[in-house]
């Protein structure tokens, strides 16, 4: 009776053996590689031992399904004869009207029962829930253990991985890497999942969701179109040269002779104003050419990615896009690109005015050449973007229906929304009233049933 008593303690001892590699199996799957980093980096001793666990994935995965395979394996052998043989003498003492024969067969089941429930129970299920809720605090308590238990079977986890590896070759299937490689989709999902549960900050998060989209647009996407560049003419007269500089409220400004696509350099207005100043008003135009600055040109379909990596290195912070015939489309400015990123960069000289002004119940002002997809943040339903890049802001979106220049006061509707063109300049679209028509269920009715 007392080596059965022994063989039990064993038993549970077993069955707490193969719930921590249960817990350890979890939980390094399930840890965030980069929350024991940071442990790791402020000293943590047992965040290192786990950091080291999770570079050699595999290895310690092998580890865990050897301990789990070793303990149940000893728990069945232990666990179920001992706890056999004391049922089988509690019926014996009963002196139960029960042949022999009966009595250790419902001994064998009693016993098995009760073992697989302490097994499934306190064996995987509780270690299981354990490591998925607290996965870090878990996988480092495991950690020091695990690595001790890694060492001693080493050459058999090596064996066991090499045979394994060498089956998955055999029948063409590549082994899996120790890091798990997520893509693009997968990591704006877990993004976004990390913003709902308030993990990330709103701020953040709006930074982490622009950078997705960031190496996906061009220069074209995000540039001045050229209708609404601040220029200059060179050949002005040099006083209204200077005046529209210091009105121009811009740090930089393109310079062109005889039309806006032959740009011929870019003034710096902190330059020309020191310079006039201290000549007390006395330049010419030879003075300005010399303080004129090279003008940087880039192609309408760069990647703005590339581009800020270009102005990075030529120490640029404005660029000229021209089109496939060498016409100016538009300029770029570091601050652009950069607005791509983290959001509207209010300077002090910017105009307040906002891209869509909600005036009235489904009544929207909206600035038109302002890119579509800005704007559709704001409206109660989407206007369509363009696949094939034939628009980018709601005035190209215009014409694209349109397909004509529409006059000032023109009203239309399009997409469930009525148009008014409230101004124009010269011939682009600059601003539009939006009044959206809510859908009539009854309407909609009729017409299906009018088309079929």
């Amino acid at each position: 009776m007392d080596s059965d008593i022994v063989r039990l303690l064993l038993a549970l001892f077993l069955v707490l053996l193969n719930g921590f590699f249960v817990a350890a199996e979890f939980s390094i799957v399930k840890v965030r590689y980069s929350q024991i980093q940071i442990k790791a980096a402020e000293g943590d001793s047992m965040a290192k031992q786990a950091e080291h666990i999770i570079k050699h994935l595999d290895e310690y995965l092998s580890a865990t399904q050897l301990g789990i395979t070793l303990a149940s394996l000893a728990l069945g052998w232990v666990g179920e004869s001992a706890l056999h043989h004391i049922v089988e003498n509690i019926f014996n003492s009963l002196n139960m009207n029960m042949s022999q024969a009966t009595i250790t067969s419902v001994s064998l089941i009693i016993s098995f029962v009760v073992i697989t429930i302490m097994h499934i129970v306190f064996g995987e299920l509780i270690p299981k829930s354990i490591a998925i809720r607290k996965s870090e605090a878990t996988t480092m308590a495991t950690a020091v253990p695990l690595r001790v238990f890694y060492t001693i079977f080493k050459p058999f986890i090596w064996l066991m991985n090499s045979m394994s590896n060498g089956f998955l070759r055999l029948i063409k299937i590549h082994p899996a890497s120790e890091q798990e490689i997520h893509s693009t989709e997968e990591l704006q999902l877990l993004v976004k999942q990390s913003a709902d549960s308030g993990e990330i900050e709103e701020e953040n998060y709006e930074i982490i969701k622009n950078a997705f989209d960031f190496t996906d647009h061009s220069a074209k996407q995000i540039m001045v179109p050229r209708q609404n560049i601040t220029s200059i003419d060179f050949e002005e007269d040099v006083n209204d040269i200077i005046n529209k500089i210091m009105d121009s409220g811009y740090s930089r400004i393109p310079v062109y002779v005889d039309s806006i696509d032959n740009i011929i350099g870019i003034f710096y207005t902190k330059e020309i104003i020191r310079e006039f100043v201290k000549r007390k008003g006395d330049l010419d135009h030879e003075d300005l050419k010399d303080l004129m600055r090279d003008a940087f040109f880039v192609v309408e379909s760069k990647k703005v990615s590339d581009l800020l990596k270009t102005f990075q290195l030529k120490k640029q912070h404005i660029a000229v896009v021209i089109d496939e015939f060498g016409g100016t489309e538009g300029i770029i400015t570091l601050e652009d690109i950069l607005e791509e990123l983290v959001g509207e960069i209010q300077d002090e000289e910017d105009d307040e005015e906002k891209i869509v002004d909600k005036i009235a119940d489904n009544t929207y002002w909206v600035q038109a050449t302002q890119p579509l997809d800005e704007i559709n943040e704001f409206l109660p339903k989407k206007l369509p973007l363009s696949e094939e890049s034939e628009y980018n802001s709601l005035a190209g979106f215009i014409l694209y229906e349109l397909e004509e220049i529409p006059q000032e006061n023109q009203e239309f509707e399009l997409e469930n929304y009525h148009f008014k063109i409230l101004k124009m300049n010269n011939k682009s679209v600059e601003l539009v009233e939006l009044i959206y028509l809510e859908p009539n269920p009854i309407n909609d009715m009729a017409d299906n049933i009018g088309e079929a």
